[in-house]
């Protein structure tokens, strides 16, 4: 009588404890790691393609301006060359701003995957990992405005 009270003990205390460490879903986690991929790139390639277009205008609004300073008379000298400077300042802020929306992208999109992955794992370790990409993406995203922040600075300090 005493063994089959013990094993049934035995058992119960096994099912209970398997029930206690159940893992995460890894099919569910690699599906959902591709889903936060596939939206990061597209976050990455919207940002790029809004880069494109500011480097696009300001190569446009470089030569505009190129064309108005040759077109003035010689008093105009300087004007023109002050025009032609703060348009250079103009379109160094505009790229710088828009560099940063790509390096943004680019730190989300990869902190994104990194949470995703981060579902694999469990307790402390989960938690540690998340702490980890969080840390990551707030460095990179003061990296990209550190950047941002020193070309305007060094465009408004060229404007005549």
């Amino acid at each position: 009588m005493t063994i089959r009270i013990s094993g049934a003990v035995v058992l119960g205390a096994v099912l209970a404890l398997g029930a206690c460490s159940k893992q995460p879903n890894m099919d569910k986690v690699r599906d959902n790691v591709s889903k936060v991929q596939a939206e990061g790139q597209k976050k990455i390639a919207d940002a790029q393609a809004n880069f494109d277009k500011a480097n696009a205008e300001a190569r446009k609004d470089l030569t505009d301006a190129r064309v108005d300073a040759n077109a003035k008379v010689e008093p105009a000298n300087q004007e023109a060359a002050k025009d032609m400077s703060n348009a250079h300042a103009d379109a160094t802020e505009k790229l710088a701003d828009a560099r940063y929306d790509v390096d943004k992208a680019k730190a989300e999109a990869s902190y994104n995957t990194s949470i995703a992955q981060c579902e694999s794992q469990t307790g402390e370790a989960n938690k540690s990992c998340k702490d980890s990409a969080k840390a990551t993406y707030d460095s990179s995203v003061a990296a990209a405005k550190a950047a941002k922040d020193a070309a305007q600075k060094n465009a408004q300090a060229s404007k005549g």
